[in-house]
Order: C-alpha cells, then sequence, then structure tokens
C-alpha cells in the first residue's frame, strides 16, 4: 500500500456529550432513532432493556444531585451500563453500514441511528515506521500517536498475504526481536479506540540487518 492510497471503510461514531444530563438527551435520541427504524431491525441488545437503562440512569443522576450516601455511586454505575448499550449500538450499525455500497445511503443511514460517519481521508504522511534496532533481528516500529486509551494490535508478514499478530500495546511504539536477518519484512498496525476499531494502518517495509 502507498502513502496516497485512501482507505475508503466507513467508521461510524458516537456524538456522546460530557455531561450526564447531556448522555441522557443525547441516548433517548439513538433509542428514538432505532425505534421503528427498519434498517436496524435486528439490535444486539432489545430496545426496551435499553429504554428501562436511560431511565433506571436518569432516576439515579437526579438522586445523585441530593449528594445521598452511595447516590453517586450508584449513578455511575447505571452510567457505565448505558455507555456500554450504546457501544453494542454502534458496532451494530457499523455492521449494517458495512453492507451498503453507496456512500450516501451509509451515511443516511447512520444519521437515522443518531450517530455520525467518520470517513478516513486521504494519508500524505505516513502512519507507522520501522527501523533496524542496534540489534541483529531485531525491528522498532512506531506509529502515529492517536491519544490516550488506545490499544495498538501489531502485525508483520513476509508477504504481504498471511500476517502474523504481535503482543499489543497501549504505546504508540513496540519492538520485535528474533527476525531473520538480510530479509524483507512487512508491518503494520490496526488502533483500537474509544470511538471504535479503526482501519489497519498504511503498510511499511523493511530489510532486516
Amino acid at each position: 500500500m502507498s502513502t496516497s492510497d485512501t482507505l475508503m471503510t466507513p467508521v461510524v461514531v458516537l456524538n456522546c456529550p460530557r455531561t450526564t444530563k447531556e448522555l441522557i438527551t443525547y441516548v433517548r435520541g439513538v433509542l428514538v432513532a432505532l425505534q421503528g427504524n427498519a434498517s436496524f431491525s435486528s439490535p444486539p441488545l432489545s430496545l426496551t432493556v435499553f429504554a428501562a437503562d436511560i431511565a433506571a440512569l436518569e432516576e439515579a443522576e437526579t438522586k445523585a444531585a441530593t449528594r445521598a450516601k452511595g447516590a453517586a455511586a450508584l449513578r455511575d454505575a447505571r452510567l457505565a451500563k448505558v455507555k456500554d448499550d450504546l457501544a453494542q449500538y454502534r458496532v451494530y450499525v457499523q455492521s449494517v453500514v458495512l453492507a451498503i455500497a453507496s456512500s450516501i445511503d451509509a451515511a443516511a443511514l447512520v444519521e437515522s441511528a443518531n450517530m455520525s460517519l467518520r470517513r478516513p481521508t486521504m494519508r500524505n504522511t505516513p502512519e507507522i515506521s520501522a527501523k533496524n534496532a542496534d540489534v541483529s533481528g531485531k525491528v522498532v516500529l512506531a506509529a502515529k500517536s492517536l491519544g490516550p486509551f488506545v490499544v495498538y494490535s501489531w502485525e508483520y508478514s513476509l508477504d504481504q498475504a498471511n500476517w502474523t499478530p504481535m503482543p499489543a500495546t497501549r504505546k504508540a511504539r513496540t519492538e520485535l526481536t528474533g527476525l531473520t536477518m538480510a530479509t524483507m519484512y512487512y508491518f503494520r498496525f490496526r488502533a483500537d479506540t474509544r470511538a471504535g476499531l479503526r482501519d489497519y494502518s498504511q503498510i511499511v517495509s523493511l530489510v532486516v540487518h
């Protein structure tokens, strides 16, 4: 893959606000958007359960405002449950969108679920670099940092057809040892972010020393 390649896979993202009250409004919008939406007829979680979880969070948020003992902890637990519900719906919407051929139709479909579509743009700079270390058979890989709370899943290959996974890291850097000298290797990574799993990065090659 060249540095000018464009990755065309659409990525569904959530529009979650920062405060709990605003989040409640947002998730209610998602609930309403999915109810009766023929494009999303088989959600992974019942909308009735989702509605109940939202109602429980709203009740807990009201109690937390009174500063009653244990109210904040209860609110946080119910907030986590609603966020987990929302994450399941995002993954579901993503799976439906991947089957849509038209980018215009995909965007409209995502909008109908009260979510957004982020499409990767043209990349003119490498996302990943590979260099030989000071020890034979050792390579240092570095990715363009995507911020906190990101997991980087690394892979290498000898032919760009069969890929071998490496240990995932939370840092945008890793090392690989025991490689065969004077051999061409290919490397790539995939990032799992708060917004979901991204496309594979560009592929870089390196003759190992």
